[in-house]
């Protein structure tokens, strides 16, 4: 499974449940037709398992099976992820990602770290 594939079911995954939903699951792993979804509340996952009937359906044959994991540390990230505050690196790691991007050659590796490098804030008290 390509992370293209697995950013495209992401995608059609968010458009398919509540607003409120989305920000509280992430999509955590998908082989062989068995979609794994990680929440932070029990709550959650009953709701998601409430609806996994018509979930598949809009899949169509690609999804076969959904499975819904609880866990607690799924809210810490997705907090973090859509927070407005930038992520933060230590400024060590900022500087190892830096000189290795430099030392890359122009690849689609090299423009994530970039990326990388842009969305995030060096923090000299991080470690």
């Amino acid at each position: 499974m390509s992370a293209n594939q697995i950013i495209q079911i992401q995608h059609l995954f968010l458009r398919m449940i509540s607003p409120q939903l989305a920000k509280r699951c992430v999509i955590g792993k998908f082989s062989d037709g068995i979609l794994i979804i990680y929440t932070d509340s029990s709550a959650i996952a009953a709701k998601l398992r409430q609806i996994t009937p018509s979930l598949l359906n809009k899949f169509d044959s690609q999804v076969v099976s959904i499975q819904i994991v609880v866990d607690a540390r799924c809210r810490r990230n997705s907090m973090s992820i859509s927070s407005k505050q930038k992520p933060q690196l230590s400024q060590s790691a900022a500087q190892d990602l830096n000189q290795l991007a430099l030392a890359m050659p122009v690849s689609p590796l090299r423009t994530a770290i970039e990326s990388l490098l842009n969305n995030c804030k060096p923090n000299p008290n991080f470690s």
